[in-house]
């Protein structure tokens, strides 16, 4: 399957965090099937993530949040923290809504679960590196259901979802995919990004450092 992609004739380079052996080459093997990503390295926890960012400058970092040493999400933190236009895809097991509300306060730009078909997650890993952010079904869910009763917020109620940005995760709840969701509902793929983008951003925005740190040690 073709994916569009505004970098011709260069490849994008990508640096994969995951400590599963088996995962490490299936996942690595996936992307050199795809003539238009680099692997620039793997390594088996977050540590050195910030270095590591700096010294390749990837289109991608794709990281796990179970790892040794040091987690995904603290590598997360690490590099937008310093670097916040950095393109991170978070591929785990986890599904659970702290791990998932985590990750994405933290900015990342995208979660997918390994359970997703490797056409989902290439799917996912070139919409990250295009400037979209990717949801699997049950993780659109989980952020449907969540919103209005955040955890995270303060003292300030969280920024509520549009009718449109609802409407458009209760596609993706379904399994639909970008394409399909313009198709249903008459509108631009870029248009439907920017509404998944606004709801990464509202959760983003809306999160306290507080709640935050408090999950990284947990």
């Amino acid at each position: 399957m073709a994916y569009n992609h505004t970098n011709i004739g260069m490849k994008y380079k990508v640096v994969i965090f995951e400590d599963n052996f088996l995962m490490q080459e299936s996942l690595k093997a996936l992307l050199e099937m795809n003539d238009d990503i680099t692997v620039c390295g793997v390594y088996d926890n977050a540590k050195d993530m910030l270095r590591i960012y700096e010294q390749t400058m990837p289109d991608l970092i794709i990281s796990d949040i179970d790892m040794p040493e040091v987690n995904g999400l603290e590598g997360l933190k690490h590099v937008k923290d310093k670097y916040p236009e950095a393109k991170v895809m978070i591929f785990t097991v986890f599904e659970e809504n702290d791990k998932v509300l985590n990750a994405i306060c933290l900015g990342a730009n995208g979660y997918v679960l390994k359970s997703s078909t490797a056409e989902k997650i290439t799917e996912s890993i070139f919409d990250v590196i295009n400037g979209g952010s990717p949801l699997t079904p049950s993780i659109a869910s989980k952020i449907l259901q969540h919103f209005p009763r955040h955890s995270f917020t303060s003292s300030n109620e969280m920024e509520s979802l549009t009718v449109k940005e609802k409407e458009v995760l209760e596609w993706l709840v379904k399994g639909y995919s970008y394409k399909m969701i313009a198709a249903e509902l008459d509108k631009s793929l870029e248009t439907i990004r920017t509404q998944i983008k606004k709801i990464y951003k509202k959760l983003n925005v809306q999160s306290n450092a507080e709640a935050i740190i408090k999950a990284l040690n947990k």
